[in-house]
């Protein structure tokens, strides 16, 4: 096949209502119309699905945190002291890292096809400062029900852990949240000088 017939192809022939092309055209638009509908009703169904099991899934939650404090009451404690230690992390990690252009372009793609155009609302600082602050008030040292996180040790059996040395780089993350200095010792469990030693 030489070029002046590849060339003749590729012009519309006047002959014919529709250019060669045309077919390829609607089928890609069939195909991103399927890839559309598809995604909209995969996000839909898992959105029916968690809806109907959610109010379940929280009280279990409740029931199994319950649970565990009869158990592991250390542990317990300390579980919930890292979810708020998790949301002070992931806000400063925003913070010095701000979303590029092309996460924005995905973000509000992503608004368009699966919320309506609703857009998720960015990290906020004032609310991550009052979870700090529940943090230091209601997990940590200042507060006498920390004590409890003593028996971490024996909850956690044969171990070795400097919690000191582990709690460092989340104080240093709540002193530059808070402005403040927090030290490692005022997150850590309350183990006699900060350490398990088997």
């Amino acid at each position: 096949m030489d070029a002046m017939s590849i060339r003749r192809y590729l012009q519309p022939s006047p002959t014919l209502r529709w250019h060669p092309w045309a077919p390829l055209a609607v089928l890609l638009a069939l195909l991103l119309l399927a890839f559309y509908l598809g995604t909209r009703w995969g996000y839909d169904a898992s959105w029916r699905i968690e809806k109907r099991s959610s109010g379940d899934m929280s009280a279990s939650e409740v029931f199994y945190a319950a649970e565990r404090a009869k158990v592991a009451p250390a542990l317990e404690l300390m579980r919930t002291a890292s979810k708020l230690d998790g949301a002070v992390g992931r806000y400063l990690q925003w913070e010095s890292e701000p979303p590029g252009r092309l996460v924005q372009w995905r973000d509000t793609l992503e608004s368009m096809v699966f919320f309506h155009g609703m857009r998720m609302p960015p990290p906020n600082r004032e609310f991550t400062v009052k979870l700090a602050e529940l943090r230091l008030a209601q997990y940590s040292a200042a507060n006498p029900r920390w004590a409890a996180t003593a028996s971490i040790c024996e909850e956690l059996g044969r171990t070795n852990r400097d919690f000191i040395d582990e709690y460092r780089t989340t104080a240093a993350r709540y002193t530059r949240l808070l402005g403040r200095t927090i030290r490692a010792q005022d997150l850590a469990p309350a183990v006699l000088d900060g350490r398990c030693t088997f």
